[in-house]
């Protein structure tokens, strides 16, 4: 199942620059990726089948093994991605990122003008104090860049050069005011001069790339080619540098990010943390809104308010948590919620804003952009889903519209450690909420099946029924669960999936089980690709694994206790 499932989340990847993440079963980080185009990237990983790619190294094919999902975002350039990349690895540490998983971070171009005699330098390290200007980040070329600067103006060298007393060969060479001895009123503002004229051009990439074209030419007609080289290195790589990265402001700046997007019913909260003045991280979670259905008259008021109880919801609990940020931006809320908003919370009032211009509103673009891009591919994918249900309710003749299902599977080791699992799927989605384990006393599988299926039938006054069941088992098992709900006064469709058995043993060919499935009057065996088929093992699977789990961890404890006794 793992992947069928992948495949479908492999084909709705964009083909867009981003970085995307892989997880395990247990939704633990495993890799941190950037790419170009994101949909190639991750397909480079697989073969046709979505076996291991066997030209990666054997790590990566162990990585890829265990890969269970993937997400990814967008941003608008493969620069920005780099840049990202390197904040999700540091702040998450994934098991498989070996490279960037140090406290190095890409380097930055700093002056500091409080110093009597500034000078340009590379720094990793970002200090917020009054007149330190940084420029960058540098995903590459910050040395050239710096080289070019002394090429051009005849600024202080070396850090070294400040101590000493008298002036030396860049002095004669005419790279240097040779501050060091001449330290007069003019030359040190000649020296300002200078660096102003060079703040200026690192501030403009375009100035910046025609003063060093000039110098260029003018470096190879006095035939001083390994300057000239200097100069036409930097140019190359200013070409390719972006001047301004949305996802790294340059300063020491934290700050929340929260965007809500809305598709008739469906709804997402995107939440981007801003750390240092980098997106290190980012979370979601998909809503339905079930007062916004059928509605399309009021559709906008709605949303408005749809809209104002999700913040209300989102920001209650940063505050429970005391995770308050300098800042918490509001991507796209309208003026009235806002209002609202710090009505309701003055406590957090003065930290609400919703950008107009600069670097914080390109941060409240990137998040609007993937939320929208999240709650696209999460309709695609649950509207496939819902035809397939669908598909099911028809062959099987079902009553009920499905919406919701419950499926059930038990486990037990020779008639020891005996326990059952339920879960709940619900508008397309796992609904953990809905999760039961039980203890059982049965010894056998269709005594245990008895056992759960009338514990959980008595309580729907606690927990309401859903529309489907769907249980791990055959004949004998569905007409249990029929008799079951019959004496409980409740109507629910039942449904059972089992392997073909041959000498009492699951049938296995090739490597693949003979699913069948039936209902209380119908039998069928489905190809392992038809959508039906693979939505309904999915779910069987699921609940082996939380059940199977169950007594894993019940067994364990057992012999824990027998030990220390």
């Amino acid at each position: 199942m793992q992947n069928k499932e992948l495949k479908q989340q492999i084909e709705q990847i964009p083909k867009q620059a981003g970085i995307y993440q892989y997880y395990d079963k247990n939704f633990r980080l495993l890799y941190v990726g950037k790419a170009k185009n994101l949909y190639k990237r991750v397909k480079s990983y697989f073969n046709s089948n979505l076996a291991p790619n066997p030209k990666n190294s054997l790590r990566i094919q162990h990585m890829v093994t265990q890969i269970h999902s993937i997400h990814t975002l967008i941003v608008s350039n493969e620069r920005e991605a780099l840049i990202l990349e390197n904040s999700f690895i540091k702040s998450q540490n994934p098991k498989y990122n070996i490279l960037l998983r140090d406290d190095k971070t890409y380097p930055y171009i700093t002056i500091n003008l409080n110093d009597s005699y500034p000078r340009f330098s590379i720094t990793r390290k970002i200090e917020k104090k009054k007149d330190i200007i940084f420029f960058g980040p540098y995903v590459k070329g910050a040395k050239e860049i710096l080289q070019s600067i002394y090429e051009i103006f005849p600024l202080i060298q070396q850090a070294s050069c400040l101590k000493g007393k008298k002036t030396c060969l860049y002095y004669q060479i005419h790279k240097c005011l040779g501050v060091c001895e001449h330290k007069d009123i003019q030359t040190q503002q000649k020296y300002n001069d200078y660096v102003q004229e060079a703040i200026n051009l690192m501030q403009n990439k375009n100035k910046m790339q025609k003063a060093l074209e000039r110098h260029m030419l003018e470096f190879a007609q006095n035939e001083f080619f390994e300057q000239a080289l200097i100069c036409k290195n930097c140019i190359d790589i200013l070409k390719e540098v972006e001047q301004f990265c949305v996802v790294d402001m340059k300063k020491l700046y934290n700050a929340d990010i929260f965007s809500i997007a809305f598709n008739g019913n469906n709804g997402i909260l995107l939440k981007l943390f801003v750390r240092n003045g980098k997106v290190v991280s980012s979370h979601h979670i998909f809503i339905k809104a079930n007062a916004m259905q059928n509605n399309i008259n009021n559709q906008k008021n709605i949303n408005e308010e749809f809209e104002c109880e999700i913040y209300t919801q989102a920001l209650l609990k940063i505050i429970q948590e005391g995770t308050l940020c300098e800042e918490i931006i509001l991507a796209n809320i309208t003026q009235h919620n806002l209002n609202r908003l710090k009505d309701s919370m003055p406590e957090i009032a003065n930290k609400l804003i919703t950008p107009k211009r600069g670097d914080k509103l390109k941060l409240a673009q990137l998040a609007i952009n993937n939320a929208i891009h999240l709650l696209t591919h999460k309709i695609q994918i649950n509207q496939k889903e819902e035809n397939t249900i669908k598909d099911i309710a028809n062959l099987f003749l079902l009553q009920n519209e499905i919406t919701s299902i419950e499926v059930f599977d038990t486990s037990h080791h020779a008639g020891s450690f005996n326990v059952g699992g339920m879960i709940s799927y619900i508008n397309n989605e796992f609904y953990k909420q809905g999760y039961r384990h039980y203890n059982l006393e049965g010894k056998d599988e269709y005594s245990q099946m008895r056992e759960m299926l009338t514990r959980r039938a008595k309580s729907f006054d606690i927990m309401p029924p859903p529309n489907l069941w769907l249980i791990d088992g055959g004949k004998a098992q569905i007409n249990l669960a029929i008799d079951i709900l019959q004496s409980s006064g409740v109507y629910i469709d039942v449904i059972a999936i089992s392997k073909e058995k041959r000498d009492f043993k699951a049938y296995r060919s090739k490597g693949k089980a003979n699913d069948i499935i039936r209902s209380k009057d119908l039998e069928f065996r489905l190809p392992p690709n038809d959508l039906k088929l693979q939505f309904l093992q999915k779910l069987r699977d699921e609940a082996h694994r939380f059940a199977i789990s169950f007594h894993r961890d019940k067994k364990a404890k057992s012999i824990n206790i027998d030990d220390k006794q």
